[in-house]
């Protein structure tokens, strides 16, 4: 799948520059176009308080303000940018309905992850889990920690043989058609099964061979490691700039129930990370 429509979402924490400069660079790399939803909400806003209008406006002034700097960005890049200007909602429940709503048109989302150390409460602490299992599309979602000049030159895919990381790998390619190095795991996958038990790793890396990209597949058994330190250690050891991986767990009720290794990921990610659902 080609990204020519591509979502980033903007607040005023101090981590959104660097999302949206990764936004710009992956929009001119796939000659995509560059939506900017600059979404957040005001629990403290009272639908009948004397200064409603002013709280208002002051969020359209902020964003009118955030966007003249990115769209500086843009121009320079050679990236056509849309700037959406959320309505200010009261609470996260329905700031969360204005982000989901925003992303049907979108062929990737890029978020970024919660800091708590710099959170005002007027963004929602599981807004990228959220994105990931309610959106239906990719969400690549950047650390709140380091700095991170490219993304995709060195990946790491972690894989096993089932519908999110299937979609996963698919939608990464985009990302992955210049890397230097992309290396395809996979953790303790049974050799022995009487059950077909699907693809394979050494057959998922053969996929993204025929794409173009240059691709080397491995597999490792936990022996006392979980597999979330497993892969963290493993992009460490190769330098990974991406790690790509399907979303396991289901939503009810916005209460978000997550696999193991998936929260092991949104908790301790160390470099951007794509996931799928």
């Amino acid at each position: 799948m080609a990204l020519k429509d591509i979502l980033v979402h903007i607040d005023d924490t101090p981590q959104c520059d660097k999302r949206v400069k990764i936004a710009i660079q992956l929009a001119k790399q796939n000659k995509a176009g560059l939506t900017a939803l600059f979404a957040r909400a005001d629990p403290g806003l009272k639908g009948f308080e004397p200064n409603m209008a002013k709280r208002h406006q002051a969020h359209e002034a902020l964003s009118e303000q955030i966007h003249g700097k990115y769209a500086k960005l843009a121009e320079k890049a050679g990236v056509e940018l849309v700037w959406i200007t959320a309505k200010l909602p009261s609470n996260l429940e329905q700031l969360m309905n204005q982000v989901i709503q925003q992303t049907q048109q979108a062929d990737m989302i890029i978020v970024g992850q919660y800091d708590e150390k710099s959170a005002s409460g007027s963004i929602p602490e599981e807004m990228p889990e959220h994105l990931v299992l309610e959106s239906g599309r990719p969400v690549l979602i950047i650390p709140y920690a380091g700095d991170f000049k490219t993304v995709g030159k060195k990946a790491v895919v972690a894989w096993t043989p089932g519908r999110e990381s299937v979609r996963a790998l698919n939608d990464a390619i985009p990302l992955m058609t210049e890397a230097k190095k992309v290396k395809v795991i996979a953790i303790n996958q049974k050799k022995k099964d009487k059950r077909p038990s699907g693809v394979t790793v050494d057959q998922a890396a053969a996929h993204l061979a025929r794409h173009g990209i240059k691709v080397e597949s491995d597999q490792f058994s936990t022996r006392g490691v979980d597999e979330g330190n497993l892969i963290l250690n493993c992009l460490s050891d190769e330098r990974a700039d991406l790690l790509v991986m399907g979303a396991y767990g289901h939503h009810r009720l916005r209460q978000l129930i997550l696999g193991g290794v998936t929260q092991k990921i949104f908790e301790h990610m160390t470099t951007p990370v794509l996931m799928s659902h």
